[in-house]
């Protein structure tokens, strides 16, 4: 018996000492119990990249030009974008500029920029008209290039059916995108902010995502996400009886470990007992696992740096980026199809995905934080440029210096 006592001190020790540990390092995963959210919300990153994407927009807007670089040859990434006025605040400026801060007159010339002000009366947009916007924007399309999309693009405002709506503009902007001719295109949420160097990361992650895709069989994929949210990339409910089956193995070969041992080193039976074994196996063994769920998976399994599938679980649509082929054959005529369809543009794309099977790949770390406390569509989600509920924790470990 006093054998057992020092046993369960030794088994209590090394067990706080993993919950001070997992306090220690899994705050920051939102699917964990130790999660600190306070802590894990602080802007550190962010409120750096914003500040300077501000500055440079701002210094656009006073005429100071980038340095320019031609190209006669189509541009290698269009990045595209819609935006609708949101009241007492806008996140284009920050979004746009953390975009083309620190960007080579080169690696400028290589992408063109699509801006969609999403009003039928685009001065209804606070950047209508701001220098800073038309310097940064190669193409601001609007709808009334258009006589039916201008038709269409006041049914859906007089309607006010956002969901549809907001595929719409998202379908206008992937057009005009593909209009430029470039191999890659990003659509992107206008209330978001890239990390500085974002672009060198992105084109490499391209380059492994296509050799990935050949390698499995595949001509193409449909995109590669650069921004998800860890809050959906817990343990799924819906695959309690794989943990099950997994915890339940690992009782049973301890279980058989301890009883082996016994049964073929004699040495260790007055040690490992009766008592000591059930101990083991049945009390310290599902505590250890209770405390492997409680830590949450990023935290114990974390992804690895660098390209890899991410067909499930992904949130949101802040910033894919698409293969021109899979838009021009696939994607807009979906769009067009489906035009009045309610369902949201993420979601929209992601049951395409799975009725294709196309590969969804996801870049970790991520190179884009989204910012935006409030919705295109009204919802408050906390304010100004603050964090929200779409976020990722890890964006803001990147050092600003």
């Amino acid at each position: 018996m006093h054998a057992n006592v020092k046993l369960v001190l030794g088994f209590l020790f090394v067990y706080y000492s993993l919950i001070g540990y997992f306090r220690q390092n899994c705050w920051k995963d939102p699917t964990s119990k130790f999660f600190q959210a306070e802590r894990a919300h602080v802007p550190n990153y962010s409120t750096y990249r914003i500040r300077d994407a501000e500055t440079y927009a701002d210094s656009l807007a006073a005429g100071e030009k980038p340095k320019s670089s031609t190209r006669s040859r189509p541009p290698e990434l269009c990045i595209g974008v819609s935006s609708v006025e949101r009241k007492g605040i806008s996140y284009l400026k920050a979004t746009l500029g953390s975009l083309q801060h620190g960007l080579s007159a080169d690696e400028r010339a290589d992408i063109q920029f699509v801006v969609l002000l999403a009003h039928t009366n685009q001065e209804d947009h606070a950047a209508y008209g701001q220098p800073w916007l038309t310097n940064m924007a190669d193409k601001l399309p609007s709808y009334s290039d258009n006589a039916e999309r201008l038709a269409l693009a006041k049914t859906m405002e007089f309607n006010q059916t956002h969901g549809t709506k907001a595929k719409f503009d998202y379908s206008i902007v992937l057009e005009e995108c593909e209009k430029t001719g470039a191999s890659e295109i990003l659509m992107i949420e206008d209330d978001v902010v890239f990390m500085n160097g974002w672009w060198p990361r992105v084109r490499e992650a391209l380059a492994v995502a296509t050799t990935e895709t050949w390698e499995k069989g595949h001509k193409e994929f449909l995109y590669l996400r650069l921004f998800y949210y860890e809050g959906l990339l817990g343990w799924n409910s819906e695959s309690w009886p794989t943990y099950l089956a997994l915890s339940l193995a690992v009782v049973t070969g301890v279980l058989s470990v301890s009883l082996l041992t016994r049964q073929y080193i004699p040495t260790t039976r007055p040690y490992l007992t009766r008592s000591v074994t059930f101990l083991i196996a049945f009390v310290f063994t599902p505590c250890f696992i209770i405390l492997f769920f409680a830590a949450g998976a990023n935290c114990v399994l974390p992804r690895p740096t660098g390209v890899h599938l991410m067909s499930e679980n992904a949130c949101c649509g802040q910033g894919l980026v698409f293969q021109r082929s899979k838009i021009t054959e696939e994607l807009l005529p979906l769009f067009r199809n489906n035009r009045w369809s309610e369902v949201p543009t993420d979601s929209f794309i992601e049951q395409h995905a799975d009725a294709s099977r196309g590969l969804r790949w996801a870049l970790t770390p991520v190179v884009m934080q989204h910012i935006g406390g409030q919705s295109s569509h009204g919802v408050y989600r906390g304010g100004g440029m603050t964090p929200n509920n779409i976020w990722n924790y890890g964006f803001e470990d990147l050092d600003a210096y």
